[in-house]
């Protein structure tokens, strides 16, 4: 099961952030080789960038369209 997510931003002079990739990975160590790797490709184009590696947390039960669990129905009486 893929356990963390890798997001990419290139930062522009402007001050304004690009999303330049998402990708979801097995581990940390995994994502953080990752990381160094572009972040030392987009550094050698004179880019700045910045990454997040994040653990996803599996969801357990029904949840809605906003992540919110959904409680389950009580039999009628």
């Amino acid at each position: 099961m893929k356990s963390f997510v890798f997001i990419l931003w290139l930062l522009m002079g402007d001050g304004r952030q690009q999303v330049l990739l998402t990708q979801h990975l097995d581990d940390q160590a995994t994502c953080l080789a990752a990381a160094k790797v572009l972040v030392d490709k987009h550094a050698a184009r004179g880019e700045k960038v910045r990454y997040l590696c994040h653990e996803v947390v599996p969801e357990v039960g029904d949840v809605d369209e906003n992540g919110n669990p959904i409680e389950p129905e009580l039999p009628a009486k």
